[in-house]
């Protein structure tokens, strides 16, 4: 098959790039005949299956409950492959609830076999229920059957086998497939973990795969059963023991590994590598989801690969550059304008979730256009069809992924918006009224969930939702018979459970310094920005572990979109191994610019405390001052303090904020607790953490105003920060 196989991203992905800026409508016209012109008879084709609604009297019927996102994954993928990579919206076939039984998929996967040649490039994606079978890990289409009523005719069940699928796979004429199943195979006798619901189906352990009746058998389907045989790149959520989850946002649902994967890959950029990507995802669904203290990075990235686990170290170390993938990543894109080009409809699936899931209106985009497409596209469009100028967008109403804008600036001029440009932030709009949720779990009695609620409502900034039904920051529930905080993902929050026999209006009291701390961390999560921002800056994260005093590098980031940095120093290292107590960490910032920085930096444990060191001071690091084309290490070597790693195990995740202006508001918040520290391990804990949060929008705030793009903002609805002025890098290690 070639060595493009066995290539992870490599001869997939990145040949996807390239005609994601021409209108919906001229895309298929135009990329088609450009493709066939430049290259022959290659073309990208894709089938996109989703199935929230099953076949089934009731919910309890299928074993599991309804799921939510699984429609919106294609629509993730769809708008995806058609923007981003250049598909024509006639090569996609979409299969969704009804219309994904087990003969249509069949069909469609027989037409991909019937019109693909070689080199073509082909996507497949599957969001579902998965399911154990016998021996076999299956996808579930929507006739598949329940397992309940199977007992006396296994036959009824007609799941397909990942062996079945790989060898329908083997059967497309090209090796360049890129397959990617967000569906799990472990069903833990419950169908919601956290505030999750689980994309995993109950089993039947004495089931053998029988060939489908309803149509024929494709050429491979009776040897497929026997062992599978990956073939391109398969990407999963889960493998045979891992937890595949539903998850739901605020205002929309998607499955967490689709969303994670798609919006690395409007992120992604020649010079990043496979580890890099995989590595992101991983880390979003690890730090925010379902945080597994088992399974180091490398492992997980490994467990999401189904292929020759001997050479994914050598394939996942690659980058995209052999290929002319254009040097753009985006955060958006234009779907739908007014007859005016001035007003139209986004669709914002390249920002963080953290991010999306509280943006605020008022917002501002460039709107940029791939030069290399609109030359190679001129020829076969007429010039009006394509962007004729840039423009500069606010959002004026936003729900889930999409949103509306309208261009900004003088109604005279030349700039308009066409379907199919792309966005890149440029000053991000959050909301000052940011709560957090509280998931109320439900395993708790009525009587209990309204004590939750009502308790809830009185804590300003808080309230509570029902587990399950909406999206969430943390979730309250009990452990051994005593109530306490628990991550979204049903990991307990250390510290937070109180005695048996307290009260829930006096366990949620006592628990409101966490909650506190929780938001405060959902603050500074919000100006996570390494996507957009335009710092000349890198930071390392280094742990000095041993005996021998080894120097570890746990992650090298930059800002994306900085000019004067090279795109070779993008992400170059990734965490593997957890560190341990006594083990000491250091931050190196590289000032790349001609103006000086200050920098915070903010620690997150796994007991939710927030945490900052005490050595970003005189004589230690001179006050966070980076100058100009210089380097500030924290801590400063030669200080009489180190940066230890102590006490609780668990993760932690660091936040470091770098600002072109000095953040004199924080400052002045730390102060308290700057001088009650007795901390021998150079972190402090922060005495008021959403003062401290407040504090730091308040400062990157006044960093940069919209007023240069004519833009009257209400100041005390949101903060408006300037991609230009900051950076807010994200960095985690495990404490074993």
């Amino acid at each position: 098959m070639g060595i493009a196989r066995r290539q992870f991203l490599q001869a997939g992905l990145t040949s996807l790039m390239g005609w994601q800026l021409l209108t919906r409508d001229r895309v298929a016209f135009a990329a088609e005949q450009y493709i066939r012109q430049a290259q022959g008879t290659k073309r990208k084709r894709s089938l996109l299956i989703g199935i929230n609604q099953y076949e089934g009297k009731d919910e309890s019927s299928l074993g599991g409950l309804a799921l939510r996102g699984c429609i919106n994954d294609v629509e993730l993928q769809k708008e995806l492959l058609i923007y981003r990579f250049g598909f024509a919206p006639q090569d996609i076939i979409t299969l969704t609830d009804r219309d994904a039984t087990r003969a249509n998929i069949t069909n469609a996967i027989t037409e991909q076999i019937a019109e693909t040649l070689p080199d073509d490039l082909v996507v497949i994606h599957f969001s579902g229920y998965g399911s154990r079978l016998g021996d076999y890990n299956t996808l579930v289409p929507v006739d598949g059957g329940s397992p309940q009523n199977a007992d006396k005719n296994p036959e009824s069940l007609r799941d397909i086998t990942e062996q079945e699928w790989q060898g329908w796979l083997q059967e497309i004429a090209t090796d360049r497939i890129l397959n990617v199943i967000d569906a799990g195979y472990y069903y833990p006798n419950t169908s919601v973990v956290g505030n999750f619901r689980l994309r995993s189906r109950m089993g039947l352990k004495q089931w053998q795969p029988a060939i489908a009746k309803d149509s024929s058998p494709l050429p491979t389907e009776t040897a497929a059963i026997k062992a599978v045989t990956s073939i391109g790149t398969t990407l999963r959520a889960a493998n045979d023991n891992m937890l595949c989850l539903d998850a739901q946002w605020a205002g929309f649902s998607s499955g967490a590994f689709t969303y994670a994967l798609v919006q690395q890959l409007w992120q992604i950029m020649p010079a990043t590598t496979i580890n890099i990507v995989m590595s992101n995802v991983v880390n979003t669904l690890d730090r925010r989801i379902m945080h597994n203290d088992d399974l180091p990075i490398d492992k997980q990235i490994g467990n999401m690969w189904l292929g020759d686990a001997s050479k994914l170290k050598a394939i996942a170390t690659k980058t995209f550059d052999f290929l002319p993938v254009v040097d753009l990543s985006a955060d958006g894109v234009i779907t739908g304008v007014n007859s005016d080009h001035r007003t139209g409809d986004i669709y914002l699936a390249g920002l963080p979730i953290t991010v999306l899931s509280n943006y605020g209106v008022g917002a501002i985009f460039n709107v940029t256009t791939n030069e290399l497409v609109n030359e190679a596209a001129t020829n076969q469009v007429s010039a009006n069809a394509l962007p004729n100028s840039k423009a500069t967008v606010q959002l004026k109403s936003y729900s889930g992924f999409n949103g509306k804008v309208e261009i900004l600036g003088d109604r005279n001029l030349s700039s308009r918006l066409e379907a199919g440009q792309l966005v890149q932030e440029v000053m991000r709009s959050i909301p000052r009224n940011v709560k957090l949720a509280i998931a109320i779990d439900a395993g708790l009695s009525k009587i209990e969930r309204i004590d939750a609620t009502s308790a809830l409502s009185i804590l300003p900034n808080m309230f509570g939702v029902n587990a399950n039904e909406q999206g969430a920051d943390c979730l309250f529930g009990t452990q051994s018979a005593s109530y306490g905080l628990f991550t979204i993902g049903h990991i307990p929050i250390l510290g937070s459970f109180g005695s048996v026999g307290e009260s829930v209006g006096v366990a949620i009291k006592r628990l409101q310094p966490f909650l506190e701390s929780l938001l405060a961390a959902k603050l500074i999560r919000i100006t996570e920005n390494q996507a957009s921002s335009q710092l000349n800056v890198r930071a390392t994260f280094k742990a000095i572990v041993g005996v021998d005093a080894r120097s570890v590098t746990l992650a090298s980031k930059v800002a994306a979109r900085a000019s004067l940095i090279s795109d070779n120093n993008l992400n170059n290292t990734i965490r593997t191994k957890p560190i341990t107590i006594g083990d000491r960490l250091e931050c190196q910032i590289e000032n790349f610019g001609e103006y000086p920085l200050y920098t915070r930096i903010f620690c997150l444990d796994s007991r939710s405390k927030l945490l900052t060191p005490n050595f970003i001071s005189p004589p230690y690091a001179s006050d966070g001052i980076i100058p100009p084309a210089t380097t500030l290490t924290i801590p400063y070597p030669k200080a009489p303090i180190n940066w230890s790693v102590s006490a609780p195990k668990g993760a932690v995740d660091v936040h470091v904020v770098i600002s072109r202006s000095p953040l004199l508001e924080v400052a002045n918040s730390l102060e308290k607790s700057q001088r009650q520290a007795s901390s021998l391990n150079g972190l402090i804990s922060i005495a008021s953490p959403l003062q401290v949060a407040q504090a730091l929008l308040i400062d990157l705030d006044r960093a940069g105003k919209p007023s240069s793009f004519g833009v009257a903002v209400n100041a005390s609805d949101t903060w408006m920060l300037d991609v230009q002025q900051w950076a807010t890098f994200n960095f985690n290690y495990e404490v074993a």
